[in-house]
């Protein structure tokens, strides 16, 4: 059992090992195509001097197919039998695919012919040896250089993933932070400020959103929309504000369709008491006034009746008083 329990705790170990290391793997090597410019006849051997220089290098893949970068290599050759002048001079250029310099690197070489007869060859020691020191020369410098660039390369992008990595967990100020380190040494740095421009915007939205979803849940919904309509068209997350917005308008309405309508405070009345303290009785109604008032109007009318008939007889009376007797006639 304890052997068991001591191979898990190596298994574990290995594969944390592993996962630490996935970073520093993530970055693959540079492809460079070492090549001659076709100016003369020591340039393939000035290819093949830098070319031996990075036999086993994991960092480079020399290969000429769709490489990152190209070694170009540029050389004249000028033997003047006349004079006895013997001239080599040239560059080696290394830059990216799209033509970007990354490095330059020239060299001159003179050698003169002294002991030249008229007629007589140039002295092919001399000659040899000037194609040789152009050779050695070049092919260390442009190969230092090289070397110094491909440094510089497989160090971008290794931070670039990993600021890529941390800007995929929502980590906007460690990326930035990581990209900020980078300087205009990098063939990237283009790339790079553009990036970080990014993550900026991509920061900014996050924050955005992530407030506009703590106001809507305290009801602010017209705050929330608010924040959203500040997401920048260029953010990943311009399209889930824009839901949300709709979102936050549905509800925003329904809320107010449920809303309840407040009653207005009673007006007051010049005697300073409110309509409340003197109601006015409703026509037509049923309230209990209304009933009252019907009942006492219904009472007047009948008193108002009795009193016209008793006038009545009262008149009938007097005008049978007033008659005279049938005898008296």
């Amino acid at each position: 059992m304890q052997q068991i329990l001591q191979g898990f705790k190596l298994t574990l170990l290995a594969l944390a090992i592993f996962f630490l290391a996935l970073p520093a793997l993530a970055a693959p090597p540079v492809r460079v195509a070492i090549m001659p410019g076709g100016g003369s006849g020591i340039e393939q051997e000035i290819v093949d001097n830098i070319s031996s220089r990075f036999d086993g290098d994991p960092g480079v893949v020399l290969s000429t197919v769709n490489p990152d970068w190209y070694c170009i290599c540029n050389i004249h050759e000028s033997n003047d039998q006349v004079s006895g002048q013997i001239r080599y001079n040239g560059t080696v250029t290394i830059k990216t695919g799209d033509g970007q310099v990354v490095s330059t690197v020239a060299v001159q070489k003179y050698n003169q012919d002294f002991s030249l007869q008229p007629g007589a060859p140039l002295n092919k020691k001399l000659v040899d040896n000037a194609a040789r020191d152009v050779v050695s020369a070049i092919s260390e410098r442009a190969a230092n250089q090289l070397r110094d660039a491909i440094q510089t390369e497989l160090q971008s992008r290794d931070q670039i993933i990993k600021a890529e990595t941390l800007a995929n967990s929502d980590k906007y100020d460690e990326a930035i932070s990581v990209l900020s380190g980078l300087g205009p040494d990098t063939v990237h740095f283009k790339a790079i400020q553009k990036r970080i421009s990014q993550f900026q915007i991509e920061k900014q939205a996050l924050e955005l959103i992530q407030s506009a979803e703590a106001k809507a849940k305290s009801g602010r919904y017209s705050e929330a929309i608010a924040s959203l309509k500040a997401v920048d068209t260029k953010s990943k997350r311009y399209k889930t504000a824009v839901q949300l917005a709709g979102k936050y308008r549905a509800l925003l309405a329904s809320a107010a369709r449920k809303k309840p309508v407040t009653a207005k405070a009673p007006l007051a009345h010049p005697s300073g008491t409110t309509a409340q303290d003197n109601p006015t009785p409703k026509t037509g109604g049923t309230t209990a006034l209304s009933g009252s008032q019907s009942k006492l109007d219904a009472l007047i009318q009948v008193e108002k009746q009795a009193l016209q008939e008793r006038k009545q007889q009262i008149e009938k009376e007097q005008q049978a008083l007033t008659k005279p007797p049938i005898g008296a006639r």
